[in-house]
């Protein structure tokens, strides 16, 4: 095994770790693609490659929070950047001022640059107050959703901004793409790749001991440019993904050529929180499927559609909007308009003393959340109650009777209760009931006895979604490794840095409230 990038030269006194994520990368798509991936390749040959849990396993868009805090979902209280808040009864920003401060964020880097070690976390999905951080912190610069760019330090983020773009992945639109726009999302992924790694190593030239940073554009070509066919993926040739993990690949190799460049001791951390596979969502039946059962629980008739539009942004604009300027429409909506109508859709007009349950967003899993009195307002069951474990039981089976029309095949293989898998002081911001789904693909119509046959089709043009297939690359010193070994979960990523970079340094007492100087 390769110990470390460098051989010979001077050495400094201090080690420094680069941990580099790479979002949502399919190791297995990297494995049978090894020849076009020279560098990814060399680190697998020669680095300690490691396989990770993942809280991806049940909430896919938790993961980032629970790298960066060390805590699983119930502990920081973070599933997804545009979740539901039940005070104010509507879905929120994770970084809204609004509610940001409930949830238990700090990430292990500010404990890091606390002890006097220079520090540089280069946009980290779903990282909170910028302006506390006791490090060079910058949030949103090219992520994959949407959000506005924030940082401990404006003006580095200007700087960043005015040399290498302002936001150079661009915008997600949930639609299914043609072939040509398919192509303009490949060619936008492979300059913003080639962004991102100009960005960082700029960046890189500051003094830094730890150097943090996420690279989210395999995780949208994942999405938009998976290989697969079906009706409910884009349009996109069989080498578009091929392409942009390729780009990747070259950039990710720039970088290491710095790092060995340079006359220090610094190990190298790549790693993906989890992958990505063919879509397997189903959750576009979700909001019919809950509000008939939520009918039936109430002695009331069905009285559903039997093809209901999707609620989501798309839907809005598939009805307002000629199918040629859907997907033009959809980028350039302000992230407030798509907020609002995200919140109008699935939240105006409900009747929250007749819903029993309801579900919320999610990244494709099935995600229930009940109507409890004192956590929901005005609330239906009363907390603990004989009457919600009822009703509980009562969803549940009606639940596991739904069957794929086409073939009879369940269209739920297991429901899990948060309960049981997720107890912890941030619980209550969770879904109650977590779907897991059953068929290898989107289907479009379904039925049972208690909810009758509902078509509708998933309308958001992503051929590959999320996995829980996490992993790790580690290259560098004896001491390093050795931090790295015992790592078996992604929130155990965190702490490789503070056993490597702080093994015996105290503390320096700075409040995380304040800023060092860059």
């Amino acid at each position: 095994m390769r110990r470390s990038l460098y051989e010979g030269g001077m050495r400094q006194a201090e080690p420094r770790l680069l941990m580099l994520g790479l979002d949502a990368v399919s190791l297995p798509f990297v494995q049978e693609n090894r020849r076009s991936f020279p560098n990814l390749s060399a680190l697998l040959d020669g680095g300690m490659l490691r396989e990770l849990g993942s809280s991806a396993r049940h909430l896919s868009a938790s993961v980032w929070p629970t790298f960066s805090t060390g805590k699983q979902p119930s502990d920081h209280g973070q599933y997804f950047p545009f979740q539901w808040s039940a005070e104010h009864r509507q879905y929120l920003r994770v970084a809204d001022p609004a509610w940001s401060e409930e949830f238990d964020c700090q990430p292990f880097w500010h404990r890091v640059a606390q002890s006097g070690l220079p520090t540089i976390a280069f946009d980290i999905a779903h990282a909170l107050h910028d302006e506390r951080a006791p490090c060079l912190q910058i949030t949103n610069w090219s992520y994959q959703s949407s959000g506005d760019a924030k940082a401990s330090h404006r003006e580095v983020l200007k700087d960043i901004q005015r040399r290498f773009g302002r936001r150079p992945i661009g915008p997600e639109v949930p639609v299914a793409k043609t072939a040509p726009q398919c192509i303009a999302i490949r060619d936008q992924l492979v300059r913003a790749v080639r962004a991102k790694a100009d960005a960082t190593l700029h960046l890189m030239q500051r003094p830094w001991s730890l150097f943090v940073t996420g690279w989210y554009e395999a995780h949208r070509a994942g999405h938009n440019l998976w290989p697969v066919e079906g009706d409910f993926a884009s349009h996109a040739s069989p080498d578009a993904m091929l392409a942009v993990y390729a780009e990747t690949d070259r950039q990710l190799g720039r970088v290491m050529a710095a790092l060995q460049l340079e006359e220090t001791d610094t190990s190298l951390l790549v790693f993906a929180l989890h992958g990505m596979e063919p879509n397997r969502a189903q959750d576009h039946f979700l909001p019919e499927i809950l509000s008939r059962l939520n009918r039936l629980y109430l002695g009331q008739p069905p009285n559903g559609s039997a093809k209901p539009a999707a609620l989501n942004v798309t839907a809005f604009l598939r009805h307002a909007l000629p199918p040629t300027l859907q997907y033009r429409a959809a980028s350039l909506l302000g992230e407030r308009i798509q907020d609002w109508v995200v919140n109008r859709a699935l939240v105006g007009g409900r009747t929250w003393g007749e819903t029993p349950s309801f579900p919320v967003l999610s990244g494709g899993e099935g995600l229930i959340r009940l109507n409890v009195k004192g956590r929901e307002f005005p609330g239906y069951f009363e907390p603990g109650s004989p009457r919600l474990a009822e009703f509980t039981g009562w969803l549940r089976e009606r639940l596991c009777a739904i069957k794929v029309s086409a073939t009879g095949e369940p269209l739920i293989k297991n429901i899990i209760l948060a309960d049981e898998v997720l107890p912890g002081s941030q619980r209550d911001f969770l879904p109650d009931l977590i779907l897991e789904w059953a068929p290898d693909a989107p289907v479009h119509r379904i039925c049972s006895p208690d909810i009758g046959e509902i078509e509708v089709s998933l309308a958001t043009g992503r051929g590959g979604n999320h996995n829980d297939s996490a992993f790790l690359i580690a290259s560098g010193s004896d001491a390093f490794l050795r931090a790295v070994a015992p790592v078996d979960d992604i929130s155990g990523l965190g702490g490789v840095a503070e056993s490597f970079l702080l093994p015996h340094r105290p503390l320096s007492g700075q409040e995380s409230g304040r800023a060092i100087s860059i």
